[in-house]
């Protein structure tokens, strides 16, 4: 599952706020930028993972969530600010009749699931329950603590609708894509600020129109 800490998010583009060094000695200064490109959390050593591509190459950066101080869950939003949107295209769309509707059926994946992803997240890669995993809701606030676990819980439904859309499973993508803006739209409202509440909403639109250009239109918007 493509995962998301705090505000941060793959293929998008960072620029460092403040000076820190992490858990492995490499240190950023304000003012450098890169793009994202991998992101992971491991449970067993609570350690946050960021990927950056730079120009002069790639680093690998690790935090972890036993700091006092300095970058880690919850409080990346101090160090970073998230920057443009650079995902690539993932499917190419077809000529659409105006105020059709028709999702896209994405080809399968041929990518085996890694032996280390945590039980949420092959439950979320399951057909089999309801459309809506309670459970693993409840478990991933109790381990993620913080804001961004709305956004986290986002993204594993919308991880769930490309799965329906793969199957062509409409029915169940739509329902998928209404949990994952349904959470989004949680992150954006556990805003504590009016600043904080206008980055957030700017985030959960972005998702939003990222999702609707997926699945080839918005299943939320009434059809006439």
């Amino acid at each position: 599952m493509s995962a998301t800490i705090d505000h941060l998010r793959v293929d998008h583009r960072v620029t460092v706020l403040r000076d820190f060094i992490d858990a492995a000695g490499i240190s950023l200064h304000a003012g450098e930028s890169g793009v994202i490109c991998g992101l992971s959390f491991d449970q067993i050593r609570r350690e946050t993972c960021i990927e950056i591509e730079r120009a002069s190459g790639k680093i690998r950066l690790k935090f972890s969530d036993k700091a006092m101080t300095g970058p880690r869950n919850g409080h990346m939003r101090k160090f970073f600010e998230l920057g443009e949107d650079i995902t690539p295209p993932r499917v190419i769309r077809g000529f659409r009749k105006p105020g059709e509707r028709k999702m896209i059926v994405p080809r399968p994946e041929k990518t085996p699931e890694p032996s280390s992803a945590t039980d949420w997240a092959r439950a979320a890669q399951s057909a089999d329950g309801p459309d809506q995993l309670e459970d693993v809701e409840q478990a991933m606030r109790r381990t993620y603590d913080h804001i961004g676990v709305a956004s986290s819980i986002a993204e594993m439904y919308a991880q769930r609708m490309r799965m329906f859309q793969r199957a062509g499973n409409e029915p169940r993508a739509i329902a998928a894509f209404k949990l994952a803006v349904g959470w989004m739209g949680t992150y954006a409202g556990w805003a504590t600020s009016g600043g904080e509440g206008e980055a957030l909403s700017h985030e959960r639109d972005q998702f939003h129109a990222a999702l609707v250009h997926e699945f080839g239109y918005d299943p939320t918007e009434t059809s006439s």
